[in-house]
């Protein structure tokens, strides 16, 4: 194994396990002494290579996990201390330690014109961990169902999906509360009474009832969103994306392309694209270009009027 790991993505819990299970496999008898965790916006770079460089207490091999480490993004990170990046460089062109030393990077892209990307590709070894397609999520969640004992039809796996999303941690999380609940087997009564439901799917839920003019069922969600905490403004934003998509979704679908090649144009996950394709032949291509239109004028007004955006927002669902 590389004594240099670099494992970057979007999928923060993902990354989590991935750096996890390496350092596992690495240290003989893992324990606090033998893995250490850094945050990379509170530890210095001389403070990372000075635990990198100290012998393991009790064991022979040492793992060192950096949280964070968004140097080799392009993205501007406020943090605590001031990195000498300059040090690193020589570190990682002289490491002569026997440490593995594995850096976090919640970003889904790297900036390999820096150095020290350029030199943790060449000294050491690099993964990217994506989202996962919606086939890997109905494998990991059968495969944690088999480990757990527990049987679950395809059915109620579809209500599953349909409820929580796609999205890893949101998975792993529901289906964790699942197996807690039951004992044989998970039933769809068992699904809608333990679940929480994504927000993603709350929004596509939300845009489909003011779409379709239910209006009092859209403002009962969204008042339910609000108690849970959403920002009303997050929200708007959020339906004006879903109705973008839809939109964009709709204009391809008419020109013939698939799905897959949708997804990779918009820069969107398919399972998004496969929902929407699904739901745009109900609507106009004129409809949405109307509501596009009534959102870009409540967002003017959420940010002029001093009226309180949760009741521009209850009047912008019943008049749109």
């Amino acid at each position: 194994m590389e004594k240099l790991q670099l494992i970057y993505g979007s999928n923060t819990m993902r990354i989590t396990e991935k750096a996890k299970s390496l350092a596992q496999n690495f240290v003989d008898e893992p324990d606090a002494f033998s893995i250490v965790t850094l945050n990379y916006k509170e530890t210095s770079v001389e403070g990372i290579i000075e635990e990198a460089q100290t012998l393991p207490f009790l064991s022979d091999r040492k793992a060192v996990i950096v949280d964070d480490a968004f140097s080799f993004t392009g993205a501007k990170v406020r943090s605590e201390v001031e990195h000498n990046i300059d040090l690193l460089v020589e570190y990682f062109n002289n490491k002569n330690d026997d440490t593995l030393l594995i850096f976090k990077v919640f970003n889904e892209q790297l900036d390999n014109r820096k150095k020290i990307t350029k030199l943790i590709k060449s000294n050491g070894a690099i993964t990217e961990i994506s989202e996962m397609t919606e086939q890997e999520i109905r494998s990991y969640i059968k495969d944690e169902l088999k480990e757990a004992g527990v049987q679950m039809d395809d059915s109620t796996l579809d209500l599953f999906i349909q409820l929580v999303g796609i999205k890893y941690e949101h998975v792993s999380n529901e289906l964790q509360k699942v197996l807690l609940y039951v004992e044989d087997s998970v039933s769809e009564i068992d699904v809608h009474e333990i679940v929480s439901i994504s927000l993603e799917q709350n929004i596509f839920k939300l845009t489909d009832l003011i779409l379709s003019n239910k209006k009092s069922e859209a403002v009962k969600l969204l008042r339910d969103l609000i108690l849970q905490n959403e920002e009303p403004m997050q929200l708007l934003h959020l339906i004006i994306s879903q109705l973008r998509l839809l939109y964009q979704v709709k204009l391809m679908q008419q020109e013939g392309y698939q799905g897959d090649y949708i997804a990779k144009a918009l820069k969107v996950h398919p399972y998004r694209v496969k929902l929407a394709l699904r739901e745009v032949r109900k609507y106009q291509q004129a409809d949405l270009e109307r509501k596009m239109v009534k959102c870009r004028d409540i967002d003017y007004k959420f940010k002029s009027s001093y009226l309180d955006r949760e009741t521009l927002f209850e009047l912008f669902v019943l008049e749109i």
